[in-house]
């Protein structure tokens, strides 16, 4: 799903997960519904016994969603390429994904034959659906998971935002991002993007962070990181691991700061 999305988060009970936690909380939802098709008898082994079928099941839904998941990256960064939402991915990553998967299951079955005869016009809509369900379920659970953290995230230093918060809601950066993008609260570069970090909500947009931070106002935050941009109203606080300061931000966002700027943060007040 979009949003490969955020760094590591609070410990809070109802923090939103981290990339790695995303991946293994895919994982066990595919498995189990592997099962389920198994439960079913859901072709090609709904005659065979029922090792056999959850052996199909799921391992067929766990190659699957490899196959889906590395497709959805090539599907997210066509996407981003030709200016739309990453979501878009999915309408190139579905189709060829269970075409693919479709292929490797009646070959298992069939043979050459099976894979390239006419089983292939049913098999193909039964795998795109069972693709289109999973979609659907990781986009509610994932799209839950935002409201639900969203809802708690609390203002920096103080129970209202500040100046500087307001400054953040309708900025030149906006213009660049989705109709109705919330405040924003830090961006970083990744690749030749930059992710804006809202309250809740992230985009990737094509530009370099020197050119991003020059879209919001110069006093509502800082590079604290040649990665990393954030705005002052969100930060909450800052933690230290040796030599390593990390900025830990309203919603539990940890960023790094580059040593050459921690004097700098601390003589504001900032750490």
């Amino acid at each position: 799903m979009t949003d490969q999305l955020l760094p590591e988060q609070s410990g809070r009970p109802n923090r939103r997960p981290g990339s790695r936690e995303r991946m293994l909380a895919e994982v066990g939802i595919v498995a189990l519904g592997g099962v389920f098709l198994a439960l079913i008898g859901f072709p090609p082994a709904s005659e065979a016994s029922l090792g056999m079928q959850m052996a199909f099941g799921i391992g067929g839904c766990l190659a699957g969603w490899a196959v889906m998941r590395g497709l959805s990256l090539i599907g997210a960064a066509s996407a981003r390429m030709l200016g739309l939402d990453e979501l878009w991915g999915y309408a190139f990553a579905i189709p060829v994904g269970s075409v693919v998967i479709t292929w490797a299951i009646l070959w298992l079955t069939g043979g050459t034959s099976g894979a390239f005869g006419s089983a292939f016009a049913f098999a193909w809509p039964m795998s795109m659906l069972i693709a289109v369900a999973f979609f659907v379920l990781f986009f509610l659970a994932y799209r839950r998971s935002e409201r639900r953290t969203g809802g708690e995230m609390s203002a920096p230093r103080g129970d209202a935002p500040g100046e500087g918060a307001s400054a953040l809601t309708e900025t030149a950066m906006h213009c660049r991002l989705p109709k109705g993008f919330p405040r924003i609260i830090a961006m970083t570069a990744e690749d030749h993007y930059v992710k804006v970090i809202g309250d809740g909500r992230s985009e990737m947009v094509l530009m370099s962070l020197s050119e991003a931070a020059e879209l919001v106002p110069p006093g509502a935050g800082l590079r604290v990181h040649r990665s990393w941009w954030v705005a002052q109203s969100a930060i909450a606080g800052s933690e230290k691991s040796g030599r390593d300061t990390k900025i830990v931000l309203a919603t539990g966002l940890r960023v790094p700061v580059a040593r050459g700027r921690a004097a700098q943060l601390k003589d504001a007040g900032l750490i």
